[in-house]
């Protein structure tokens, strides 16, 4: 079974934590559009409107995981830039080893995302019981699912719906996600629209750094 797909629970967990300090009293004056991670292999970089929280965000020698919000709220600036949706965006990059690839598992990951082992790796609680794969695909090379967790987050919360999309980029894999606040709701259309702008957003940022091919 591909190793990474462990760490899902464990961001997800970390994703609930970060939501918090998008609240925080904290001043953020820096809101960085992008993040390079992964030595640079990588270049997280969310749509319009969404900045990196770097004080939310890690970057190691196993794993990377960067947090995005609104840039006005983490600029704590009336004048930076506002998304179209209100989101949270996650990113999680580490690297592919072993076969652990996205291209040419699709199938594989789409079985194992609903049977009941890949849904508690869904899971914020790591319950298999909690979370419902609504749909699930292949578009250009992404896997992307939608998903409905019912676990709470501590302290937040947050639409059960998530979107998430997994794929290669420059030797390791990138897990990318979109959440809602139920305060503000958004339709799945605008959901996934989001996720895809993130995607090519990150290819991009990738590419033009110097990172290489982003296959």
């Amino acid at each position: 079974m591909f190793t990474w797909i462990s760490k899902a629970r464990v961001f997800g967990v970390a994703t609930a934590l970060m939501i918090l300090a998008l609240g925080g009293c904290d001043a953020m004056l820096n809101a960085p559009q992008t993040m390079s991670v992964a030595e640079g292999a990588v270049v997280i970089a969310g749509p319009t409107g969404f900045c990196v929280d770097p004080d939310a965000s890690h970057d190691n020698a196993t794993s990377s995981f960067v947090l995005l919000g609104s840039c006005a709220s983490i600029a704590q600036s009336a004048q930076a830039g506002h998304p179209t949706i209100r989101a949270v965006l996650t990113a999680a990059v580490s690297a592919g080893s072993h076969g652990a690839s996205i291209s040419g598992n699709e199938a594989k990951l789409a079985a194992f995302f609903r049977a009941p082992q890949g849904r508690a790796a869904l899971s914020r609680s790591g319950k298999a019981e909690t979370v419902k794969v609504l749909s699930s695909g292949v578009r250009n090379g992404v896997f992307m699912i939608h998903a409905r967790d019912v676990s709470a987050f501590p302290g937040q919360s947050v639409s059960p719906d998530y979107w998430r999309a997994l794929f290669d980029l420059n030797g390791h894999i990138v897990t990318l996600s979109v959440m809602g606040v139920p305060q503000a709701p958004f339709t799945d259309r605008a959901a996934l629209s989001t996720l895809q702008a993130f995607v090519q957003q990150t290819r991009a940022a990738s590419q033009q750094a110097g990172a290489g091919p982003t296959g």
